[in-house]
C-alpha cells in the first residue's frame, strides 16, 4: 500500500451513518462462522465461502455519505489514491484510505444508486448501480469470502454476492449480475485536473478511526495470499498489478512488469478489440482505452489468476526458473 498520504481536512464536517450494530458476543450470529447467513441456492461449492475474520458488518459500510466541494482540495494530497466515478455531471472522489476501512459507499451519482467498493485483500475497485429488476438494495459487508475476495450483501434479501463478479452466489438471488459503473482509480491530483468540479467524500469516523494508518500497511509487498484460491501462478509477485480484460468470455492480463518492460505504454489487439494500456510505476497506476463492451479490472495478479485460471498474459515470459505455477 506504500505511505498514507494527507486526507481531507478534520475541520470539515462528519456526517455519522446509523447502521445495524454487530451481534453481541456469545450470540448465535456472532457463533456461527457463516455470520448468521443461510447459504442457499449457492452457485459455488458451499466449502469455498469461508469467513474472513469480521463478523456481518464488522467493517461498516458507509450509507449515508456526505462530501466537501472541490475547494477542499487542498486538504487532500495530490497522491492520495482515489476511485473517481461521475454520472451525469456529478463527480465524485472515493478516498481509498477510507475505503480501506469500510469497502462499500451506498450512494447516489446523478440521481443513479450506485456501491462504491474497494477490496484491499484482492486490490479491485468495483461500482455497480443498485438496482436488480426495479429493486433498490443497500449493501454491507457479510465478513465471509469466496476465492480471498470479499462477499457484500443485500440488505433486502441477504443474498451474498462476489464484489469481483458482481454476481451474486447464494441467496434469492443467486444467479443476478449488478451492472458495472465506470470507475477510475488513480491519484487525487489527476483526477481533480479531468473533473475540476469534483466533490470528496469525508471520513465517516474519524473520532472512532485513524485514516491515515492503513489496516492494511505491509500487505501489498507480502508474496501470497491469506486465503484459499482456486488457482495460482507463482511465476510473479501475488500482489503485483494487473489490468485484466475479458472478452467474448477471453480474459488476458497485462501485468505492470510486463509493461514497464515494453517501455510503459502498449497498443494490442484481443479478440478483435483495441486495447490501449499504460502503466506509470511512479504512482502505481494503470490508464487504458478499451471498447464498451470490454470488462476491464485492476486487481492483484493472484486474485486475477484466482477468478480467471485460464487467462492469457500478454507478453507471457513462459517458465521463469524458481517461480513455477
Amino acid at each position: 500500500m506504500g505511505s498514507r498520504a494527507a486526507l481531507v481536512a478534520a475541520s470539515l464536517a462528519l456526517v455519522a451513518a446509523d447502521r445495524p450494530g454487530q451481534p453481541p458476543p456469545g450470540s448465535a450470529a456472532s457463533q456461527d462462522p457463516m455470520n448468521g447467513f443461510a447459504i442457499t441456492r449457492q452457485l459455488v461449492d458451499r466449502e469455498k465461502i469461508i469467513p474472513g475474520g469480521p463478523p456481518r458488518d464488522g467493517i461498516r459500510s458507509i450509507d449515508a455519505p456526505a462530501f466537501a466541494g472541490a475547494g477542499a482540495g487542498d486538504a487532500v494530497a495530490a497522491e492520495t489514491p482515489v476511485l473517481g466515478v461521475s454520472i451525469g455531471g456529478d463527480p465524485r472522489a472515493y478516498l481509498i484510505p477510507i475505503l480501506e476501512y469500510h469497502q462499500i459507499v451506498n450512494d447516489a451519482v446523478g440521481s443513479i444508486p450506485i456501491a462504491v467498493t474497494y477490496d484491499p485483500l484482492t486490490g479491485v475497485p468495483r461500482a455497480f448501480k443498485r438496482t436488480v429488476d426495479g429493486r433498490e438494495l443497500h449493501f454491507g459487508v457479510s465478513g465471509l469470502l469466496y476465492n480471498s475476495g470479499f462477499l457484500l450483501f443485500d440488505r433486502e434479501t441477504e443474498s451474498l454476492w462476489s464484489q469481483f463478479q458482481g454476481r451474486a452466489i447464494s441467496g434469492p438471488l443467486a444467479g443476478k449480475v449488478l451492472e458495472r459503473v465506470p470507475v477510475r482509480q488513480e491519484g487525487f491530483g489527476s483526477w481533480l485536473k479531468s473533473e475540476p468540479k469534483t466533490r470528496i467524500l469525508i471520513p465517516p469516523e474519524s473520532d472512532k478511526l485513524d485514516y491515515n494508518t492503513s489496516p492494511y500497511e505491509g500487505y501489498s509487498e507480502k508474496d501470497g495470499s491469506a486465503f484459499p484460491v482456486e488457482a495460482r501462478d507463482r511465476r510473479f509477485h501475488a500482489k503485483e498489478l494487473v489490468l485484466g480484460v475479458v472478452i467474448n468470455g477471453k480474459a488476458r492480463a497485462y501485468l505492470a512488469s510486463l509493461v514497464t518492460r515494453a517501455g510503459g505504454k502498449l497498443e494490442d489487439e484481443f479478440q478483435g478489440r483495441k486495447i490501449e494500456v499504460a502503466y506509470a510505476p511512479d504512482t502505481t497506476s494503470f490508464r487504458w482505452s478499451a471498447p464498451a463492451d470490454v470488462d476491464v479490472t485492476e486487481a492483484y495478479w493472484y486474485a486475477w489468476k484466482a477468478f480467471h485460471p485460464d487467462t492469457e498474459i500478454w507478453h507471457d515470459p513462459g517458465k521463469v526458473e524458481g517461480r513455477e505455477p
